[in-house]
Formats: C-alpha cells, sequence, structure tokens
C-alpha cells in the first residue's frame, strides 16, 4: 500500500498494534479460555486507543464522501482496498463481533472477603435500590470475562473504524500530491508559455 507514508504509516500501524493488544485480551476472556486479561494491559491501551481515533478523525476531515456522508464512496473505497487488507479488516470485525455477542451476562462483579457477588437494581418504595447477589467463584469469572470482552471489544472496534480513517486520509494526501505534481490532473488548464 504505497499511500501510506510518512506519520500515515506509523498511525495506521499504531491503530492496528493496539487493536491487536485488545483483540488479544478479548480472546483470553473468551469462554473455552476463561484467563483474566489484565486491567494494567487493556485499560491503558483503551486510553491509547481513544488518542488514536480522535487523531483519526482529525486527519479524515480532508476526505468528501465521509464529510459528506455518501455511503457509495465509502462502500467503493472498501472494495478498491487490497485483498489482504479488506481479509485483516473482515477478521477484526468478525472477532469483534463474536467477542461482544460472548458478553450479553456482562455485569458489574465485586469481590471481597464477604465472597463474590454483582449488583443489581430492584424497584423500592423511594425508587430503585442496588441489591447485592451472591455468586459463585465460577459465575464471577463469567460474569467478569463478559465484562472485559466489552470493555476491549469496543475499544478494538474504535481501532479499526481509526485505521480505516488513516487509511482513507492517507489516499486522499497521495491522491492531492499526485494532483499538485501533474497540472492535467488539477483540474485547472495549463498556462503555455
Amino acid at each position: 500500500m504505497d499511500v501510506l507514508r510518512g506519520s500515515h504509516r506509523v498511525h495506521f500501524v499504531a491503530a492496528w498494534v493496539l487493536c491487536a493488544v485488545e483483540l488479544l485480551c478479548l480472546a483470553a476472556t473468551a469462554p473455552p479460555l476463561r484467563w483474566a486479561a489484565p486491567a494494567w494491559l487493556w485499560a491503558p491501551t483503551l486510553g491509547a486507543i481513544v488518542l488514536v481515533f480522535g487523531t483519526a478523525l482529525v486527519r479524515s476531515w480532508s476526505v468528501r464522501f465521509l464529510r459528506r456522508g455518501s455511503g457509495f464512496g465509502l462502500l467503493r473505497y472498501l472494495w478498491l482496498l487490497p485483498r489482504g487488507v479488506r481479509l485483516c479488516y473482515a477478521v477484526a470485525v468478525c472477532l469483534i463481533a463474536i467477542g461482544l455477542a460472548t458478553a450479553g451476562d456482562a455485569a458489574e462483579v465485586r469481590n471481597d472477603e464477604s465472597g463474590h457477588y454483582w449488583t443489581k437494581r430492584e424497584p423500592g418504595s423511594h425508587g430503585q435500590k442496588l441489591v447485592p447477589v451472591r455468586i459463585d467463584a465460577n459465575e464471577y469469572a463469567r460474569r467478569r470475562g463478559a465484562e472485559i470482552r466489552i470493555f476491549t471489544g469496543v475499544p478494538a472496534a474504535f481501532a479499526v473504524i481509526g485505521s480505516f480513517l488513516v487509511l482513507t486520509a492517507a489516499q486522499t494526501a497521495h491522491g492531492a500530491a499526485d494532483a499538485a505534481d501533474d497540472p492535467r490532473e488539477s483540474g485547472r488548464p495549463r498556462r503555455r508559455r
């Protein structure tokens, strides 16, 4: 992909590396494995993804079909990507979808000296009140894994979107540079001397 040059390339690679870290954390908590992804890994990565995505939004302001909201331009651009890049996007989106689909019973679980529990809202006489519900260690691990899959799947989705925005911004910048080099592409008539 020759359009990714300089800072666009660094930005694109950073988005995919952060996405890969989040996907590994998401996969670690998947139902067959049920390992606990450490918060020291996925929480700072979430903060870095916010920065990468915000910067990608700023960079993509120059992309015409994103500003105008044309879905056809977006689909056409997706179709023109190399097969390997499209495959990477498809795999990442499928992994994120599977991870978030298995996080349906996520709840904010707690673990203290009294045991494992989660809090649910129940209607009371003065509005809703929080009631602790005791659970065993297996249920705690299952609900905690589902909660982490949400905390890692959503940022991974934003990293994928951010990488795509960087790619479109790089394509626009590359196309603008080519148009400036070739007067026939710029739309202005050439002057004769």
